[in-house]
């Protein structure tokens, strides 16, 4: 781990969570921050370690993994560029429920737990924003909760898709899966052979135009109809 860059301070405002910080404070932040490094596949923490202080995706993707007795996986969120993880064990002042690996070679920026403490004592706006991050955490795990209780695999599949299209751009949009097909299966609670067949499916009956990791949507509003 080694000090970051020097443009640190304005890496962070493209972290919702500190955008609208004063440049002075992402300066004090950026003064505790270390930048690590990691392979694909590397570690980032265990499930039981201590919280040293705030991790930041900057580039490249992590995911958070649980295993069972069994040595199955299953990826419990995908954080990509822009995303911040490990807040609850921090703030809570435990160790952390899941592990974090490396789905590909990433950047992360390490946000000293000091500084992120003398940050919330001064700044109760960005207390509020960590809240609201928290909260679609909470959010989006009892949402997978209820779409793995009450969704079918199709269901499941559809929902994902027509999340990642965000904003409509025509009735077309494209999408980039984050990660391979193998660890987007995980996510929903498949099997990566369910997901192919699923995709495929909707591939002949034209929704969807499948090419390597990219997706176009043909037909978003068909799409729709299975998660209605």
């Amino acid at each position: 781990m080694k000090h970051p860059e020097p443009h640190t301070a304005t890496l962070l405002a493209q972290f919702p969570i500190f955008s609208d910080l004063p440049y002075a404070e992402r300066e004090r932040l950026a003064a505790g921050a270390r930048e690590r490094r990691c392979a694909k596949g590397e570690i980032v923490f265990q499930k039981g370690d201590l919280p040293t202080g705030l991790h930041l995706v900057v580039d490249g993707l992590i995911k958070e993994t649980c295993q069972s007795e069994d040595g199955a996986e299953k990826i419990i969120e995908l954080l990509e560029p822009g995303q911040s993880f490990g807040e609850a064990a921090l703030f809570l002042d435990g160790p952390y429920p899941f592990a974090a690996v490396a789905l590909a070679d990433s950047r992360l920026l390490l946000l000293d737990r000091q500084s992120i403490d003398d940050l919330v004592e001064r700044d109760a706006a960005f207390v509020e924003r960590m809240m609201r991050v928290l909260s679609c955490r909470v959010l989006t795990l009892m949402r997978d909760v209820e779409s793995y209780t009450v969704q079918n695999p199709i269901q499941r599949v559809a929902g994902y898709l027509v999340g990642r299209c965000g904003t409509r751009a025509g009735n077309r949009p494209s999408i980039d899966l984050p990660a391979p097909k193998q660890a987007v299966a995980s996510r929903l609670g498949m099997t990566p052979e369910a997901l192919s067949r699923i995709l495929r499916d909707f591939s002949e009956a034209g929704l969807i135009e499948v090419r390597g990791g990219r997706i176009d949507v043909r037909d978003l509003d068909r799409l729709e109809i299975f998660i209605s």
